[in-house]
């Protein structure tokens, strides 16, 4: 199966399963405000233990940042290089 077939076929397996349901489930439990003060404990656990993780799986390499804002939760980046001549995409949270 071509990598592409492949990947449409996991996705579908993913949703159609209730995997997709379940992680959501997980990930929405966490009260990960990163707009408010105060959430920071929470968002600090979202991002190593939900986000993180699942990152790793995919094959970036993620860091976790402290927010210089006081009052704030930390800032998460990652990056994946699959060719130096491919374009760049920035994730952060």
């Amino acid at each position: 199966m071509a990598s592409r077939e492949g990947a449409l076929t996991r996705a579908a397996a993913f949703f159609d399963e209730g995997s997709f349901r379940a992680l959501l489930t997980d990930l929405v439990a966490i009260p990960s405000t990163a707009q408010e003060p105060g959430f920071e404990p929470e968002l600090d656990r979202y991002l190593r233990q939900a986000i993180t993780p699942w990152l790793d799986r995919l094959g970036f390499a993620s860091a976790i940042h402290p927010n210089p804002l006081d009052g704030f939760g930390p800032i998460l980046t990652a990056a994946r290089i699959e060719d130096p001549a491919l374009p760049t995409v920035l994730l952060y949270g």
